[in-house]
């Protein structure tokens, strides 16, 4: 199955997709997030934090796996900056309550130690809290595309309502395949190899299908992973244009290399 990412064409990158790695290097992860959703309702867009994208590259065991297998996602082949993708569930109405803004998401690895239900379809709730650490989420964005309050309440339908359409999005099915590629230390196949995306770009995915956007156009199929959400915010803009759709966010890197954290950390 052909994976690799196809070339977007575009004359530069996004210009509304801003690092703020120098700025944000020593600070933690939810002054980063109280900023940046602080800049996006200054830029009029993001909706009060509905339905924006929070990515994170993490340093974890399971984070640097995901980021391994997303390399032959990359021309370079080097492992992604991701390694997991989630929503904001919630409108954040200060810098107070970033810490406890509900989040929607499909984890290989649960940090609530909570089981995901299948009923739900492998989705589980959390907190933009879960993300504070810089040592573990040394990677985090934030992205917003841009739209109205009722589309951003389809949106969300869609997060809450996670079997819409579970024969394309079988999360529940996919999410098992990755643990077993996590737990199996290298003995199964990559599954972005086997046509299994990521289960959090996936749900990402899904979710903005209820405004008939196409989340991921680099993706030669439809094999989601958060490199591409990423890849389609900085370089896709303009094909997002013939849409009527533009993507505004904010990210810091502190690790590029996806290097895993020592056992006593």
């Amino acid at each position: 199955m052909e994976t690799t990412m196809r070339h977007s064409r575009s004359k530069g990158s996004n210009s509304k997709i801003e690092d703020w790695s120098k700025d944000y290097e020593k600070k933690d992860n939810l002054h980063f997030f109280a900023d940046a959703l602080n800049a996006l309702s200054k830029a009029r867009v993001g909706n009060g934090g509905l339905m924006v994208i929070g990515l994170v590259g993490s340093r974890d065991l399971p984070g640097v796996t995901l980021r391994q297998a997303q390399s032959i996602l990359r021309w370079d082949i080097r492992p992604s900056l991701w390694s997991h993708a989630f929503l904001i569930a919630s409108r954040v109405s200060s810098a107070s309550g970033v810490p406890r803004a509900k989040t929607f998401g499909v984890s290989v690895h649960s940090r609530t130690a909570e089981f995901p239900s299948p009923e739900c379809n492998g989705v589980s709730s959390g907190t933009l809290k879960l993300y504070q650490d810089p040592k573990v989420d040394a990677n985090v964005g934030l992205f917003a595309v841009n739209m109205t309050d009722e589309e951003a309440a389809q949106v969300a339908y869609r997060a809450a309502h996670q079997n819409l359409d579970r024969q394309r999005y079988n999360l529940w099915e996919s999410l098992g395949v990755w643990q077993g590629f996590l737990w199996s230390f290298g003995v199964r196949p990559n599954p972005l190899r086997e046509g299994f995306p990521i289960p959090s770009a996936s749900f990402v995915e899904y979710c903005y299908e209820g405004i008939g956007l196409d989340l991921t156009p680099g993706a030669s199929e439809r094999n989601s992973a958060p490199e591409h959400i990423y890849n389609a915010a900085k370089y896709w803009h303009e094909a997002f244009k013939t849409q009527q759709r533009s993507v505004t966010g904010y990210y810091v890197l502190r690790d590029k290399g996806a290097s895993l954290m020592s056992a006593e950390d």
